[in-house]
């Protein structure tokens, strides 16, 4: 028999089919519903009316392997179940952590439409570690933990993380985020006596950066360890993506707690946004009145 010919009378049986589907008699069909894998109507029927084909039916009957057998490859490839890759949510661009003191913890949180099992790789710093994973705001999470050791204190490191599915026949990955984190050595003993690094204002004007904030110290300090601590600390002062703004200032303490620093900057060195750091104290702030060439 012709190919044609058995395409042509596949044709035929689908027809009756088709009609079988409309009078709600697919079941009259098991010769070929059942050599198929067909489920319903709509498996090769664009309704259950037996109306028109599913986009592929007509080229699968037209396969080298026969027509059954290729209808039935056709099938079983569309009512495969799907499987979609873990999507992982974006975190902060910077981290700070200070060796000695709290561990850094930074949230990872990943969607997946299956609700597949996953497991965190990337490249990492030697001494993290992983949490177990726990819901956050409705989302599979888990966290990345880590405490730098002093070998590894004055050094960014630049950290690039993705999930992978661990399921029984799964193994998709994620996107991968990046982040740096910056380690700074434990602080001696003065500078331990600040416990908040606060900047509260930066303004721009006539070429000078002014910059104000207060401190808190550690209660019942004697004002030697007040004075000792203000000797030890040395601000850095950056843009926010960390071009130098100017070499470390030497911070002086107004008998209110509060601290100003001034620097001459023109509108090209004028940072957007200005970070100061020192060891493990940070502080961040966009700079009033700068100029469009302010360094990003």
């Amino acid at each position: 028999m012709h190919k044609s010919q058995t395409t042509q009378q596949w044709l035929t049986a689908l027809a009756i089919t088709a009609l079988a589907c409309l009078a709600g008699e697919v079941s009259a069909f098991p010769e070929f519903m059942v050599p198929t894998g067909a489920r319903s109507c709509v498996d090769c029927h664009l309704d259950e009316q037996g109306g028109g084909y599913q986009p592929g039916v007509l080229a699968a009957t037209r396969s080298p392997l026969g027509v059954i057998a290729g209808l039935r490859a056709f099938l079983q490839d569309r009512q495969a179940p799907t499987n979609t890759a873990p999507v992982l949510h974006a975190i902060n661009p910077k981290w700070d952590v200070t060796v000695g003191e709290r561990r850094l913890v930074i949230p990872l949180q990943v969607t997946d439409k299956e609700d597949d099992s996953f497991a965190l790789h990337g490249t990492v710093p030697t001494g993290y570690t992983v949490s177990s994973v726990y819901t956050r705001n409705g989302l599979p999470t888990v966290d990345f933990r880590w405490a730098p050791t002093a070998a590894q204190a004055n050094r960014t490191y630049t950290v690039r993380l993705y999930v992978q599915e661990t399921g029984e026949g799964r193994n998709l990955t994620s996107n991968t985020v990046s982040t740096r984190i910056q380690v700074w050595p434990a602080r001696t003993t003065a500078t331990r006596n600040i416990i908040q690094f606060m900047m509260q204002s930066a303004q721009w004007g006539n070429n000078r950066l002014t910059l104000r904030g207060q401190l808190a110290f550690r209660s019942g300090l004697s004002a030697a360890q007040r004075t000792a601590a203000l000797t030890s600390l040395s601000m850095r002062i950056t843009s926010a993506n960390g071009t130098v703004t100017s070499l470390p200032v030497q911070l002086a303490r107004s008998t209110t707690s509060s601290w100003t620093v001034t620097l001459p900057l023109t509108a090209s060195q004028v940072p957007c946004t200005v970070r100061i750091r020192y060891e493990g104290l940070t502080a961040e702030r966009p700079v009033s009145s700068a100029p469009a060439t302010c360094v990003r």
